[in-house]
């Protein structure tokens, strides 16, 4: 009952925010944990030079968020009341492009897809911080910037380090994680500032549980399932900065590492059946070596200033999955796919900014190239030979490129003193050519462009409207054939597919409500073309194809309640709420229906203690999501994680100089669910074949985390 978790979950919210209010007759005026400030609204530093003093800067000092014990500049952002931090579309993105992340270091963008502006601030120390400006993106002359953007003007102050680490146990049947972590060192040597990282993520998974597979005469199948999966994926960064001649910039950025994922599952019915002996198995081994290489040179040039970038990035992935049955006496069958993909991007940009009858200028263009190169094969287990038995599998071969011109033009300029327009416009020509057994070239113009109205119509209030055309970018993969053993699903490849176009309308109101808090409402509109989503194709199956037209809106809040201000010295609660609607024709039925996955709402609820006159805090997190279904052809399918998520933590801010962190999760002991109704052919048309309900135990964890400097 989608409408019930929502009532329920609005009525948390309520609750959230009124119980507060039920101690403001209890204020204590002489609290010893003050909240942070109200943001310092003051004029920029005459060396920035901003296009436009259209939305007042709000400046934070690391001495505003001392309470909190902060080791590095992530720490700071993260406490920023009613700030939400965007990392950005990730090493996915088309291109470089314009800007995407919030977040800017010393008024510029890092020259990298794979770490993120915060991946670089976690590795900043607090002490290194001078300030945190955060400025309407629109009032910045860098094309892209929307809404609430923070700035974080640093200093260099010798060596420093920074490191965490994050064991992990967990109460089911998924191993411990020791070897989540990071270490990170900041200096200068010769001229050159650096910080060299070595960071893995690691990551494990154990779920057990039963399934229930009931067929269209109504047989129950009762079943035992268990699955495990290994994470690993360590990588080596560096980034470099000098100025080998006046006014001359250079960044050098270099990012390399491996991943190593292993997965087990297995499922059999109960020896105590009255059916016959069942065993599935299946397993995957996926190997991947990594890296990117960028920079960017920056130097006077006439008027304005030159702004050259440069990226190459490769991945080559080796993966191979297995299955196996056993059923009563029939002979062992099964499948094998073995999949060796090389991936690779590599992009050449120029930005040239100026300043021009009162207004901030900016000519970019870039060249991007794309390519992946993929041999799949299929093999079926012969069970008088014992081994698997290759099959003819032309679709799953072929390699496919992407080369792709950009150019655009922006201006930003103050309509008033407390509105200011940027203006983007441009275009983009691509060529896409597919080898293989599917050889297909073809080539698209699309125009691109966007404008964003930055207005401060009051103190604390700032309002930012934003409407754009964008393209969105294919996954290559998608154009050749593959298979999921585990799932039993197949995808065609479609030589055909075309990259998603948007019309793109944000609405963003950020209000500080002073010592009570601050909420940030963002609201959205998405007129989109060519949607991917899995479609029929002809002759039987199903592959990633283009619907013409679809919608997508909703809403998002961000707040933070400074419980202080309300009698609750050092307490505050950090507020969530996603709500999100959508609809597209379905290929299959054509009626309406949400987009795949895409869910309807969510709240998450996070509160923090910093315990006056000590260095000792706690807390507790929630989180509610609605769930919306995946549709194939010839399935639909609800699959997800724990819909109802809490955590609870104590923290200690000086154990031998570093803070500690122990958090207990999933207290409300969510699963794992997987509920399948499969149909013997399209779903428009025909009956069900048989319908499963898994639903496995993840179990609770316990969390250390330790991070410090040095």
């Amino acid at each position: 009952m989608p409408h019930t978790r929502s009532s329920i979950a609005l009525f948390a919210l309520a609750a959230a925010l009124a119980a507060p209010a039920a101690h403001a007759q209890d204020m204590d005026g002489d609290e010893q944990i003050a909240p942070p400030p109200d943001a310092v609204e003051v004029p920029p530093a005459p060396e920035e030079q901003p296009a436009s003093a259209a939305a007042a800067r709000e400046v934070y000092t690391p001495e505003d968020f001392a309470r909190f014990a902060p080791r590095n500049a992530l720490d700071l952002i993260e406490q920023v009341p009613g700030f939400d931090v965007d990392r950005g579309g990730g090493g996915g993105g088309r291109g470089f492009g314009q800007a995407q992340e919030n977040l800017l270091i010393d008024g510029e963008r890092i020259s990298s897809k794979s770490t993120s502006t915060a991946d670089q601030l976690s590795r900043i120390a607090v002490d290194n911080v001078v300030r945190i400006e955060i400025v309407d993106g629109a009032t910045l002359d860098i094309p892209g910037l929307s809404g609430r953007v923070a700035n974080f003007v640093t200093r260099r102050s010798g060596l420093s380090g920074q490191f965490r680490w994050r064991p992990e146990l967990n109460f089911g049947t998924a191993p411990a994680q020791w070897f989540e972590g990071e270490i990170s060192l900041t200096g200068a040597l010769g001229g050159v500032d650096y910080t060299v990282a070595l960071e893995n993520r690691d990551f494990a998974r154990g779920r057990v549980g039963p399934v229930i597979i009931t067929d269209a005469d109504g047989l129950v199948d009762e079943r035992i399932n268990t699955s495990s999966n290994l994470f690993n994926r360590p990588n080596l960064s560096a980034f470099f900065s000098f100025t080998p001649a006046e006014n001359v910039d250079v960044n050098i950025n270099m990012l390399g590492g491996i991943e190593i994922f292993d997965f087990e599952e297995r499922e059999a019915r109960p020896f105590n059946s009255d059916l016959l002996p069942f065993l599935q198995r299946f397993t995957s081994d996926s190997d991947e070596w990594y890296y990117e290489l960028g920079g960017d040179v920056s130097f006077p040039l006439g008027p304005g200033q030159l702004k050259l970038i440069a990226l190459e990035s490769y991945d080559y992935r080796d993966r191979l999955s297995n299955s196996l049955l056993d059923e009563g006496d029939l002979p062992t069958s099964g499948s094998q796919f073995i999949r060796v993909a090389e991936e690779g991007e590599r992009i050449g940009r120029g930005e040239y900014g100026w300043g021009m009858w009162g207004a901030d200028w900016q000519l970019s263009a870039e060249a991007a190239f794309n390519r992946l190169d993929q041999v799949g094969r299929l093999f079926a287990f012969d069970p008088n030979a014992g081994e698997y038995v290759e099959l003819d599998f032309p679709e799953g071969a072929g390699g496919v490129r992407e080369d792709r011109y950009e150019a655009l033009l922006s201006v930003g300029f103050p309509v008033t003193e407390t509105m200011t327009v940027q203006l983007v416009g441009g275009g983009e020509y691509s060529q896409i050519s597919q080898t293989g057994g599917r050889a297909n070239s073809r080539s698209f113009q699309r125009p691109k462009g966007s404008i964003n109205i930055a207005w401060a119509p009051a103190d604390g209030l700032d309002i930012n409207l934003e409407v754009a055309r964008r393209v969105g970018q294919l996954d290559f993969g998608d154009f050749l054939a593959s298979v999921d053993l585990s799932e039993e699903q197949e995808n065609a490849g479609n030589a055909e597919l075309r990259p998603q176009q948007s019309w793109e309308t944000t609405l963003q109101i950020a209000k500080n409500f002073g010592d009570f808090g601050s909420a940030t409402l963002t609201l959205f509109d998405q007129e989109i073309e060519d949607l991917l989503v899995i479609v029929p194709v002809d002759g039987g199956g199903e592959a990633r194809g283009n619907l013409e037209s679809a919608t997508r809106r909703g809403a998002v809040l961000v707040a933070t309640a400074q419980l202080g201000a309300f009698g609750f010295t050092g307490a505050q609660l950090d507020i969530g709420v996603e709500w999100e609607e959508s609809t597209l024709l379905d290929p299959v039925t054509g009626l309406e229906r949400r987009f795949d996955g895409n869910d309807p709402f969510e709240i998450e609820l996070d509160f923090r203690h910093d315990v006056p006159g000590s260095d000792f805090a706690w807390g507790w997190s929630f989180q509610d999501t609605e769930r919306a279904p995946v549709f194939r052809v010839e399935e639909q399918i609800f699959q997800y994680g724990p819909s109802t998520f809490g955590a609870v933590f104590v923290e200690h801010k000086d154990v031998l100089g570093a803070t500690a962190n122990l958090r207990f999760g999933n207290i409300f002991n969510g699963g794992d669910t997987l509920l399948r109704t499969v149909y013997d052919g399209p779903r428009d048309t025909s009956p069900i074949l048989f319908t499963e309900d898994r639903r496995r135990a993840l179990g609770q964890t316990i969390t250390l985390t330790l991070t410090g400097s040095f």
